[in-house]
């Protein structure tokens, strides 16, 4: 089934068959022959993000949240490989058109960010990786099946989606208040986890939810761009005396700017979707459940 609710019945059902999809995806992804490593990497570790978001949503209703949780925490965190370094140098290349660097300082810095990057793990390391991911998540899948939650209907996610919502609203005031790059990025994951319960509840209202989404995917983008310049920026900072300090402190006064850029953006949108109450909101997305199937 789709990473959704399709009714508003068989609440325990729904969950155990949209994880027990999310994790067969994942173990075929990552047993397919002839895959690139890095896309599939990529692949695995959002299959993770949405099963932790969907955990989210029944967190107080689930005993074994904290177990499978980080289950699939570690699982995503054992998926490692040079391409992670490689997104220094995506950060920096679109930096290169926001600022005014120098072309021999941009030259130097990308010289610089690309030796950062090395290799691939080789083919043998790789395919431990994945298996080490494969049995973590085979043993996820036949704990699925057994998925218990204490409540029914709305009542089984709406403490967890409420949780949710009220910590995306209060990171928000922190984020705002703070300034840090931490107090962004632990924002983003509030943001992106409310993304995930609008995905598992835009069958009842697509007309509603489908453009809150988009707005969230786009608040995701910009504290995503925000997250990565802060470990560009620390990066840099680390390399005064490879690059020179001059160099460093030009890249990293447009490093700060587009980073103010995105901050002023995301706490705009983010003001509009947090705006309404919690009780508000509480009684929408209620409202929204029960446009579901019923079921029979």
């Amino acid at each position: 089934m789709a990473f959704a609710f399709k009714r508003q019945d068989k609440v325990q059902k729904q969950l155990r068959a949209i994880a027990g999809e999310q994790i067969a995806k994942a173990l075929a992804e990552a047993t397919a022959e002839g895959a690139d490593f890095g896309k599939t990497v990529h692949g695995l570790r959002r299959r993770c993000k949405k099963l932790r978001g969907l955990l989210r949503l029944i967190e107080p209703v689930f005993a074994d949240f904290a177990l499978e949780n980080r289950t699939f925490r570690e699982a995503a965190a054992g998926l490692s490989g040079a391409r992670d370094s490689a997104v220094l140098g995506q950060s920096f290349a679109k930096l290169l058109d926001d600022g005014p660097i120098d072309s021999e300082v941009g030259a130097s810095v990308a010289g610089h960010l690309r030796s950062r990057a090395g290799a691939d793990p080789d083919a043998a390391a790789q395919r431990q990786m994945l298996d080490d991911f494969c049995r973590t998540m085979d043993a996820a899948e036949q704990r699925v099946q057994h998925w218990t939650v204490k409540r029914r209907g709305f009542a089984a996610i709406e403490p967890g989606l409420m949780q949710t919502y009220r910590a995306f609203r209060d990171d928000l005031e922190v984020a705002e208040a703070d300034g840090t790059p931490e107090a962004l990025h632990d924002w983003r994951k509030q943001a992106k986890y409310h993304w995930h319960h609008m995905s598992l509840l835009q069958q009842g209202a697509p007309d509603v939810l489908g453009p809150r989404k988009e707005l969230l995917d786009t608040l995701g983008t910009h504290l995503g761009d925000h997250h990565d310049l802060a470990v560009l920026d620390a990066t840099l900072d680390d390399a005064r005396r490879t690059l020179g300090e001059e160099a460093v402190d030009s890249v990293r006064a447009v490093i700060a700017n587009r980073q103010k850029d995105l901050a002023d953006a995301a706490f705009a949108l983010g003001r509009q979707l947090t705006a309404p109450k919690p009780a508000t909101m509480r009684a929408e997305l209620a409202g929204y459940w029960h446009l579901l199937d019923k079921g029979h």
